[in-house]
């Protein structure tokens, strides 16, 4: 009798830690979008022709738009030739009559001219963080996630617009659905009349999107904080570079091919150090998974089966202990 009842709480003991954990891990660990496209959104390298977003036509309204939280600054979106990198150009300004108080979102990635953090006591976590600036949403473009893309940008500050920014500063990041939080690195672009100069001449910038963010939105986040009225940046040329043999996300607002582009320096623009190893880590737990199940949950069921294996032991030899003793 007591061999069958320590067996059949062996046996409980481990459905309910493999349960407990599973749920466990379920309910911790966010669930991965699988990365769907839509093929006639998307264009091979062979037979690439411009750019995602040339801005050389009007359609790009369609599917660049500005943040809800953009109206604080009164920002404005226009296409222009005039200071254009190549045909036409996006032209971001504001109408900004007052300082803006409110914390913006990402402020501890900008910094002031001592290189240090304008804000080093605020992080992701902190409530009622505001976001202005531009998006491009997944779903708009074709795709599900823009986990493991590339996304390049051409830009270029205006001199006095790029004063009214928080740290002299924009911010380049892939976000979740649902709000602002950013899905990898964030990527600070700052002011720089010198030798990478971003004001008399056009720079290219790069986003690195994690393969495993949950990435459903691009952000180029204009956080206005003086008040000011006038062009902030100009934008050109925005491309997405899916992962694997997916290629390009096609040109969706026509391309002037015989517009010629305006010489720029490509740069390469990387994050910070914490935030890369952040996302290191975070991928590496991330591989540390079996068919959907964590490690701690393999590890959780093999304790618990010791746990049954011992009982057994133990129900054995108090059962049979008088033969051998």
């Amino acid at each position: 009798m007591i061999f069958k009842r320590l067996v059949s709480f062996g046996a409980a003991m481990i459905l309910a830690c493999g349960c407990g954990l599973c749920a466990l891990a379920d309910d911790s660990e966010e669930k991965p979008i699988k990365f769907k496209v839509d093929k006639e959104m998307t264009v091979s390298e062979k037979d690439k022709i411009g750019y995602t977003f040339s801005f050389d036509n009007k359609d790009w309204k369609d599917y660049v738009k500005l943040t809800p939280d953009s109206e604080k600054a009164g920002l404005k979106l226009d296409s222009q030739t005039s200071r254009a990198y190549q045909g036409a150009s996006l032209k971001i300004s504001a109408d900004n009559g007052s300082e803006i108080k409110d914390l913006q979102n990402n402020c501890w990635e900008f910094t002031g001219s001592d290189n240090k953090s304008l804000f080093p006591d605020v992080s992701e976590e902190t409530e009622g963080l505001i976001t202005m600036g531009i998006e491009i949403n997944a779903e708009d473009v074709g795709v599900t996630t823009f986990d493991g893309s590339m996304i390049v940008f051409t830009y270029r500050f205006d001199e006095k617009g790029v004063e009214a920014l928080l740290g002299n500063s924009i911010a380049a990041y892939t976000a979740k659905q649902g709000g602002y939080i950013d899905s990898g690195s964030v990527l600070a672009v700052k002011k720089n009349d010198t030798i990478s100069n971003n004001i008399e001449q056009f720079r290219d910038a790069v986003i690195s999107v994690p393969t495993k963010g949950n990435s459903t939105k691009i952000v180029i986040e204009i956080p206005v904080q003086k008040a000011y009225s006038g062009e902030i940046i100009t934008i050109d040329n925005i491309d997405i570079c899916l992962p694997g043999d997916n290629g390009y996300i096609k040109n969706l607002d026509g391309y002037n091919e015989n517009a010629t582009p305006k010489e720029t320096v490509e740069e390469l623009e990387i994050t910070g150090e914490g935030k890369q190893a952040d996302t290191a880590q975070a991928e590496s737990a991330d591989t540390s998974k079996e068919d959907g199940t964590s490690v701690r949950v393999i590890i959780g069921v093999v304790l618990a089966a010791v746990v049954f294996l011992a009982a057994v032991v133990a129900a054995v030899v108090l059962r049979f202990k008088g033969r051998f003793l």
